[in-house]
């Protein structure tokens, strides 16, 4: 049987609130505890309700949601929390996996895939929106494909091996290992040496750290 979800809704449009928490209100397994209209509150609420999930837009008033995750989740580290924002640049992203986000979706997403992406993240796993993943993962080919002369400008990036490259890429689409095992071919327990190998080389700890890093390093070539 699975287990219960509790989801606080972290938005400065009364309405978006509303919005979100009527259409989660249909699942069995997903219960909305609280909302809160900027992140000020929600650090003011976090303890009270201890939320498994957090839908959290960015640009609010007072405290906006990159601020106010960092602050959660130095105190309630199991929580999740998910970015749903209307921001698709490269530096909102960067700043959203800094602070330990573990998903960023558009608001125009489906009510079927939000479901999903608050399921995942309870589950551990990290979720970029599908529409921003192309152009990520574009832009990994572009740097990939760049010339000698960019080498230092790539940084930690230009260390990572062809096949450290496409794991990066699987993990940017938010596949498990499990799932990267399964695209690539290649052995479980390889995916996690790939894995740690990656970690390594850019000098992150997690999955978060790591797309965060390598699209800092594309927002660095793109200067």
């Amino acid at each position: 049987m699975t287990s219960e979800i509790k989801v606080m809704i972290v938005d400065d449009h009364p309405m978006i609130q509303e919005g979100l928490a009527t259409m989660l209100s249909g699942y069995s397994d997903i219960t909305v505890v609280c909302t809160c209209s900027d992140g000020e509150e929600a650090m003011h609420m976090i303890d009270i309700w201890n939320p498994h999930v957090i839908l959290m837009d960015i640009r609010m008033r007072r405290v906006n949601g990159i601020e106010a995750a960092r602050h959660i989740l130095t105190r309630q580290t199991q929580c999740k929390v998910i970015f749903l924002t209307i921001l698709e640049d490269t530096e909102s992203i960067r700043q959203a996996l800094q602070s330990g986000a573990a998903g960023y979706i558009l608001k125009h997403v489906t009510r079927e895939k939000l479901v999903e992406t608050i399921r995942r993240a309870h589950n551990g796993e990290m979720v970029i929106d599908p529409a921003l993943l192309g152009r990520i993962i574009g832009d990994y080919t572009r740097i990939a494909q760049a010339p000698p002369e960019a080498a230092e400008e790539q940084g930690k990036f230009q260390e990572l091996s062809v096949r450290e490259r496409e794991i990066l890429r699987y993990v940017a689409q938010g596949m498990t290992n499990k799932e990267i095992s399964a695209c690539s071919h290649l052995a479980l327990d390889t995916v996690k040496t790939h894995l740690r190998n990656i970690f390594r080389k850019l000098g992150v700890k997690n999955r978060s750290q790591a797309i965060s890093q390598a699209v800092k390093i594309l927002d660095e070539l793109k200067k």
